[in-house]
């Protein structure tokens, strides 16, 4: 019987424990504190310049000759499109352009026999011209009748205006053919312009950042291939409509870097966008780094606090004893309304209701 009275007087004593354990408080009071106001926003990084290669055509990649961390010049090649269709454009238009050139030529067939025609003219220009000469002459003797002197010379004018016309003719075919020239010139830089499209090149000196192709995929006008990157890394934040009104330039921002999970960067802010992203839905803001990290990525994701002002000896609570947002439990379990001001998940400001004197209780619900 004894080990039952033992158990028994241990399960009494586990009991008085647990129920003291129960009506146990948790409690605080109020506390004086100097805080930070801070707007939470989050980001990226990305470097000051940065250029994304685009396609102008549509088409197979045939070759990629560049990867990502690769650092290249201006102009460099970043992609090639198969241009087997345009390379024969090109030699079309090149083929009609030599052919214009062959027959603006001084020495082409269409103008020689012009020439022809007008050296002859003026060959039988010089006859009927003596002849007309001739007659006037004799015409003054009466030595011929009246009509004869006139088909004379109605025969000499004619030759006049026939060379007159060769010569016109020989002028406008000379400027059509050069024109012509001049036109198959313009489509051969056309063609070759649009040739041009299918070797895509980089406008910027940098570092390959991201290829988003790859060899022997189609690729549509207007996709991206590859994004180069270059300069100083900017810190891009996302502010919410509500918290842009207190952002200002050159307020100090600390950064946590997703790459860096267990350092904090200082930074300040440099720009601040003036209309609102639609489709990041914020309003956009720039930092810079004090002191850039040592390593540091392009497109790293981000949050930041921006420091916007502070206050010394604010009455604030641990959040933790807030119920139903703006009430509290005080020692005598009476339930109390406060106002309340800025508030985290650690501490909310007290404007009212509460004094340092005062002690709260911690709800366990």
């Amino acid at each position: 019987m004894k080990p039952h009275s033992i158990t028994f007087l241990g399960c009494m004593i586990l009991a008085l424990s647990l129920l003291s354990s129960c009506n146990s408080k948790e409690t605080t009071t109020p506390t004086l504190k100097n805080i930070e106001d801070v707007v939470f926003a989050s980001g990226y990084i990305e470097q000051e310049n940065q250029y994304t290669v685009s396609a102008s055509v549509d088409g197979i990649l045939t070759t990629i000759p560049v990867s990502e961390g690769d650092i290249i010049t201006n102009n460099t090649t970043v992609a090639v499109i198969k241009s087997d269709v345009q390379n024969n454009q090109v030699a079309d238009a090149q083929a009609v352009y030599n052919n214009a050139v062959t027959n603006a030529s001084a020495n082409a067939s269409i103008l020689q026999q012009i020439k022809t025609k007008i050296n002859q003219a003026k060959t039988q220009l010089s006859l009927d011209k003596t002849n007309y000469v001739r007659y006037k002459e004799l015409r003054a003797k009466n030595s011929v009748s009246q009509l004869d002197f006139e088909k004379a010379e109605l025969q000499y004018k004619a030759s006049q205006n026939n060379l007159l016309g060769l010569q016109d003719n020989y002028k406008t075919t000379a400027s059509d053919l050069k024109l012509n020239e001049k036109r198959s010139l313009v489509q051969v830089k056309t063609q070759k312009a649009i040739l041009d499209d299918y070797k895509l090149n980089s406008s910027i000196s940098g570092t390959v950042i991201n290829v988003f192709k790859k060899q022997g995929e189609l690729i549509r006008r207007g996709e991206a291939v590859a994004e180069i990157g270059s300069g100083a890394f900017i810190i891009k934040l996302f502010v919410a409509e509500d918290d842009i009104k207190k952002v200002n330039s050159n307020q100090a921002v600390s950064v946590h870097l997703n790459t860096n999970p267990n350092e904090t960067f200082k930074a300040k802010i440099s720009k601040i966008y003036p209309s609102f992203n639609t489709t990041e839905q914020s309003y956009v803001v720039e930092a810079q780094f004090d002191q850039v990290p040592n390593k540091i990525f392009s497109g790293s994701q981000l949050q930041a606090n921006i420091e916007t002002g502070s206050s010394k000896n604010v009455l604030v609570i641990p959040t933790a004893y807030l119920i139903r947002e703006n009430y509290v439990i005080l020692e005598n379990d009476e339930e109390r309304t406060i106002k309340i001001g800025r508030r985290n998940s650690d501490w909310t400001e007290v404007i009212s209701g509460l004094s340092e004197e005062d002690i709260i209780v911690k709800s366990k619900i």
